[in-house]
């Protein structure tokens, strides 16, 4: 027979334990935890949205300034464009004049390319933080102005291509360069017979063809960057 009641001994070491002031500490622990984890996860989400923010600010900023440019752009292509067509109205006996100059210089010899602003943008696509945008709708919006400008550099490149491969030399092979450069001497008088000949007005409606095509796609593109502008003013509303 043992020497004690082990029934007693257990009842005994069980009063002995603390479980509420376990229990409560346990509770305490965890819940501290817990608060570690909300503090942590409020933490980085502030940091998100500031980074967000940022790039946000950015690429406001780059947009409305891409759309300034944009309208400079425009304004002169379409002065080329009145250029072009005043060229097809032309013939051989058309006189030698600063205006003939003009047309044909700032008219046929200039490409007139449309380079927008947007390093923000450029930033964000190389960084691989496009998900620190968390509007989905900006993303796409953002996803879209970026396949525009990728179509505008592939327009403009093909321009600048046919321009120094088909116009380029053949004005050169048939005027004076010297004396179709506004700062030429101006007693240097250029020989203006090319002008009006098929070769010569097959040129001019080419480059005008072209100017064309380069139009629509800035047109798609201004498009996009208003899209994609009215989202974030949106979005910066909704955060500030």
């Amino acid at each position: 027979m043992l020497p004690f009641d082990i029934n007693q001994f257990f009842m005994a070491s069980a009063q002995e334990i603390p479980w509420k002031r376990l229990s409560a500490e346990v509770v305490a622990i965890v819940f501290g935890i817990l608060l570690a984890f909300a503090i942590d996860a409020w933490w980085q989400n502030r940091t998100d949205i500031g980074i967000e923010t940022q790039y946000l600010h950015a690429l406001r900023e780059d947009l409305i300034a891409s759309l300034e440019l944009l309208d400079e752009a425009e304004a002169s292509q379409q002065l080329q464009i009145e250029y072009l067509k005043s060229l097809l109205l032309t013939d051989g006996n058309t006189p030698d004049s600063d205006e003939a100059r003009l047309w044909l210089e700032d008219g046929l010899f200039e490409i007139g390319t449309y380079r927008p602003q947007l390093s923000s943008l450029s930033d964000l696509e190389s960084s691989g933080q496009s998900r620190i945008i968390r509007d989905p709708a900006i993303r796409q919006a953002l996803a879209s102005v970026s396949q525009m400008l990728e179509l505008l550099a592939i327009g403009q490149s093909d321009f600048v291509e046919s321009q120094q491969s088909l116009i380029d030399p053949f004005l050169v092979e048939h005027l004076d360069l010297a004396s179709v450069l506004r700062v030429s001497d101006a007693n240097i008088k250029m020989d203006l017979s090319i002008l009006g000949t098929k070769e010569f007005r097959s040129r001019v409606a080419f480059k005008l063809n072209l100017r064309d095509i380069v139009a629509n796609t800035q047109q798609e593109i201004r498009t996009a960057f208003l899209d994609a502008l009215a989202l974030i003013e949106m979005r910066l509303e909704r955060i500030d």
